[in-house]
């Protein structure tokens, strides 16, 4: 008889010898994923955990490690512990550095189809400081926008966020992460409370989901780079949690990015995993002769 983490990793393409290897320890790539757009660059990947799955739902929720094993990230902090629509103190951590004189003229003289991911009222704020904003100004201002997109996306979920400007047309990310659901058969399969709830967030909450937000500053081509980020899991059975990791606002170098993962109970205090990641950048579209921008 099969168990939970047969069947889900044979769904996801994984072999019986590399489902063995994951039971003992090995950690496998599947490959990528049937993509949801031509910008998108993908993953799917199983291993195994010490440890139960309330350990590492604590982990995924409440204590991002994402600094221990991501050396471009540089800063990282919650929004809204409270769960409330958050504050400028949230953002105090962040900063537009390394690279600061640089990031400062980006943001200055912000366009569409620059290297910033801005919407249009947003490159006017900028715009509004004028050519001889300080430094300080240039963040404060960045804060505002961050926490902005914060509570927009938390009142109306996908369909919140702003696009991007372009100097062609506009890029949606929240489109972009909806098609990403919707290219996902296992989730729709084994999870259809928690797809309808990726799809639909903020409305029909699962009576178990939780979530958590934070934002991260990485270090990408020598400029800081931050993401928006969105946590929320909730448990699938007596054996198994569902989780999605939502990077729904990135200010520059990708569009978007989003995680599912299943965690499935092995043994009394082991666990597997199977996490697949989809990442939106106009970089493929260039390569690819389409004549992409920015991200």
């Amino acid at each position: 008889m099969s168990s939970l983490i047969d069947e889900v990793l044979k769904e996801a393409g994984f072999s019986d010898a590399a489902i063995a290897d994951v039971k003992a320890g090995k950690l496998h790539y599947g490959g990528s994923l049937d993509a949801a757009s031509d910008k998108e660059l993908s993953v799917k990947l199983a291993f195994h955990v010490e440890g139960k799955i309330d350990n590492i739902k604590l982990v995924f929720l409440h204590l991002p490690a994402k600094k221990k094993y991501d050396p471009t990230v540089g800063d990282l902090g919650m929004i809204a512990t409270d769960g409330g629509d958050g504050t400028l103190n949230d953002f105090v951590g962040i900063k537009l550095s390394p690279n600061e004189v640089t990031m400062d003229k980006s943001y200055s003289n912000a366009a569409p189809g620059s290297d910033l991911n801005l919407s249009k009222d947003e490159i006017e704020t900028f715009k509004k400081l004028g050519k001889k904003a300080t430094h300080e100004e240039i963040e404060n201002c960045l804060r505002q926008v961050l926490l902005d997109r914060f509570r927009a996306y938390k009142k109306n979920g996908l369909a919140g966020i702003k696009p991007y400007a372009r100097s062609k047309k506009e890029f949606s990310a929240g489109e972009e992460l909806k098609n990403q659901i919707l290219h996902g058969p296992i989730l729709k399969k084994r999870s259809p409370t928690f797809y309808k709830y990726a799809l639909d967030y903020p409305n029909n909450k699962p009576e178990r989901a939780e979530e958590s937000f934070f934002w991260v500053n990485s270090v990408i081509d020598d400029k800081p780079t931050i993401a928006l980020i969105h946590r929320v899991g909730m448990p699938h059975g007596n054996e198994g949690y569902v989780y999605m990791e939502r990077h729904f606002y990135i200010s520059r170098s990708h569009n978007c990015l989003q995680g599912i993962g299943a965690a499935m109970t092995h043994g009394e205090e082991e666990t597997v995993v199977l996490y697949a990641t989809r990442t939106s950048t106009d970089q493929v579209s260039r390569k690819q002769g389409n004549g992409g921008e920015n991200g």
